[in-house]
């Protein structure tokens, strides 16, 4: 049988029992980590605008997310972080066009910010949080892309398999400030024509993600 043919439900049986394997594993306590990069995949939702002309909410499609964290040790309880994620969604209406798409929309994160880590040998819970910004790439006929101030909260847990392997489970929350009466997604000649006008508003997010991190 071709491995690649092996059913989801058989490869989980088979790489859960693995993953639990080398958690067990004796492991080094990761102090010696200077630095570690972990690149992720995750589920990303929430997420809507409301448009201050019509009244209506714009919502943005939830689904997976991808990303990069490099952390540099600091102490033996706190790392210096920088965050980036990337999802590709779309933009959906409600009213008449609910559930329609109306145009497909890049949303990117980079935040610095930093991690402390609770006591623990085998598994290191944390919390983590960090400052940044947030650029929303719009796909659709002379549409300006928009990048705003944003910060973001979160918490998880860190697993060491190796000297220089571990793994990283956690979940993110995102808050994007928007600016007192703003135009978003705007047609480039002139800002004429917007596809969301807001008024004080905030854009909200949540990732739930996991990761391999790489000792450096």
């Amino acid at each position: 049988m071709n491995p690649f043919e092996i059913p989801v439900s058989r490869q989980l049986h088979l790489v859960i029992p693995l993953l639990a394997f080398l958690v067990l594993l004796p492991t080094p306590v990761r102090a010696d980590w200077g630095a570690e990069l972990t690149p992720f995949a995750g589920f990303r939702f929430g997420g809507s605008f409301e448009d201050n002309t019509t009244g209506l909410d714009l919502d943005v499609d939830e689904g997976e997310s991808f990303g990069l964290i490099l952390d540099v040790r600091a102490t033996h309880e706190t790392e210096y972080e920088l965050f980036y994620s990337v999802q590709k969604t779309t933009l959906q209406g409600e009213g008449l066009f609910a559930g329609e798409p109306l145009f497909d929309l890049d949303i990117h994160y980079l935040h610095i910010g930093g991690t402390y880590l609770f006591p623990g040998e085998r598994v290191r819970p944390f919390i983590g949080a960090g400052l940044g910004l947030t650029y929303f790439s719009p796909d659709g006929p002379g549409l300006d892309s928009e990048i705003n101030f944003s910060l973001s909260l979160g918490g998880g847990v860190k697993i060491p398999i190796s000297k220089r392997v571990g793994l990283r489970f956690e979940g993110r929350g995102f808050l994007t400030i928007l600016p007192d009466n703003t135009d978003i997604f705007c047609v480039s000649s002139g800002g004429a024509a917007c596809a969301v006008r807001v008024q004080g508003d905030v854009f909200g997010q949540v990732l739930l993600l996991g990761g391999i991190s790489f000792g450096l």
